[in-house]
């Protein structure tokens, strides 16, 4: 059997179903130097507009890209594909997460979310969610909160409108939450970045989450100003990094693995896409 599929198969393992809550971790500061990263790896032609990065429990990485629905395994020693598996056809998918003991969920950009996981026979399943998010909204950011017991995501563009008033959200990049018990998205943000805090020179738009695996705050990349938001779970921002110039074009990818080291992935523009490592400084 081709091991992506054995990845999606292994997802059923746990027979309760249950999902762990990351260990806690009592450190607030940002333990990257996004200046100094461990490898810089280019990506194959058809990774060229990576959009969206995960672990999978084979260790390896799953991708998507922002012009069809399938899901790339990717060594992340080399950046090679390893396999491949088509969910959907032509879609602009820009988030993909592992939730452990129960799927692999992709994010298109107009809020639908796939769950991709296998049913009683162990046959690879595809079932596809629609949100309330809309192509106005510009859903580019998925991430697997376990301690919440659900998935992240965040708005490129709109933020929402509050459900009570009818007005827009004004200054804000806003995160949603969808529950995986009722699959249910929560009516009002659960996140909110304002942005006289995240925006430079040029303007922050989210493009991945990920939660770290010790402290449990939330990274947030933005693919515009070349970046990562540091914030805890009630929205404070703990700090904001910058790319060096040259080392990203347009990042779109975000993981960690269990030890702390980060991955991120970045659309290639003219040139081939890139996979970027750093490992924790402490």
């Amino acid at each position: 059997m081709r091991p992506l599929l054995l990845a999606l198969l292994a997802l059923g393992a746990c027979a309760d179903g249950s999902r762990s809550a990351p260990p806690p971790g009592p450190d607030d500061g940002v333990p990257y130097r996004l200046d100094a990263p461990d490898a810089v790896l280019e990506l194959p032609a058809e990774l060229q507009e990576i959009s969206g990065l995960t672990v999978l429990p084979s260790g390896r990485l799953g991708a998507v890209q922002d012009e069809t629905g399938t899901v790339f395994e990717v060594d992340p020693a080399t950046g090679a594909i390893v396999d491949r598996l088509d969910f959907e056809g032509a879609g602009d998918f820009e988030g993909v997460e592992l939730v452990p003991g129960d799927a692999v969920w992709a994010l298109r950009s107009d809020g639908d979310l796939y769950r991709l996981a296998r049913d009683s026979t162990g046959a690879p399943t595809v079932r596809r969610i629609e949100t309330p998010l809309r192509n106005r909204n510009d859903t580019e950011g998925l991430a697997y909160d376990a301690a919440g017991g659900r998935l992240l995501i965040a708005c490129k563009e709109w933020p929402g409108e509050d459900p009570d008033t009818g007005d827009n959200y004004a200054d804000v990049r806003t995160l949603y939450a969808f529950d995986l018990d009722t699959e249910t998205l929560s009516e009002r943000p659960v996140v909110s970045l304002p942005r006289a805090l995240v925006d430079g020179a040029v303007n922050f738009r989210p493009s991945a989450l990920a939660v770290h695996p010790t402290t449990g705050h939330l990274y947030i990349l933005s693919s515009v100003r070349t970046a990562i938001a540091v914030v805890d779970m009630d929205g404070e921002v703990l700090g904001v990094l910058d790319f060096p110039p040259g080392l990203v074009a347009q990042p779109e990818g975000l993981a960690f693995t269990a030890d702390g080291t980060l991955y991120v992935a970045s659309e290639g523009g003219a040139g081939p896409g890139r996979l970027v490592r750093f490992a924790p400084t402490d």
